[in-house]
């Protein structure tokens, strides 16, 4: 008859590796999210590019150019701001999930994928292979996490807005110059 500490362990190692395979389900949700909103975010970005190319292309004054730009560059901007407060906020659930599964790693001795992947990308410590014979150790390129990488891209874009609607004020007070 197996004793009652025993049982109690397996039930709680049970109920660990359950926990541990609902937290990677949601870490795997929440970068397919990331990846999605980015997309979603360069489409809208691209499509509001290629409308100001059309109306720039359908030979309207300059003055009305000029205004739609900044009107265009407004919204980007905007928009490149809801992103940017909305990746930050994705990072960090992606951040908490992985402190979550090292935690519950802690308490699993035969499980180390999150603690190693935490420790050589993000300590930049060399992971010990020793069943193969090798080891790891992130090349220096590649240390900056790509959640900061990708977080920067609304950054990118809001900067190609600012350009965009600086020109449009320049072409509008231009257009506008010429006409007093």
């Amino acid at each position: 008859m197996p004793d009652s500490q025993s049982a109690t362990d397996d039930v709680t190692q049970e109920a660990l590796l359950v926990e541990y395979q609902s937290n990677v389900a949601l870490w795997r949700h929440d970068d397919q999210l990331r990846q999605q909103r980015n997309s979603n975010f360069l489409t809208v970005s691209a499509l509001l590019i290629a409308a100001l190319g059309a109306i720039v292309g359908l030979k309207a004054p300059l003055s009305y150019v000029g205004i739609i730009a900044m009107m265009f560059a407004a919204f980007g901007i905007l928009i490149c701001r809801v992103w940017y407060s909305i990746q930050a906020r994705n990072a960090e659930y992606v951040r908490f999930r992985r402190f979550q599964l090292r935690s519950i790693e802690a308490r699993l001795p035969d499980l180390s994928t999150f603690r190693n992947t935490f420790d050589a990308f993000y300590r930049s410590s060399e992971v010990d292979f020793s069943d193969i014979g090798e080891s790891f150790r992130i090349k220096g390129n590649a240390r900056k996490p790509s959640t900061l990488t990708e977080g920067s891209l609304p950054l990118l874009i809001a900067g190609l807005w600012v350009a965009v609607a600086l020109a449009g004020a320049a072409v509008a007070l231009l257009a506008l110059a010429d006409v007093i």
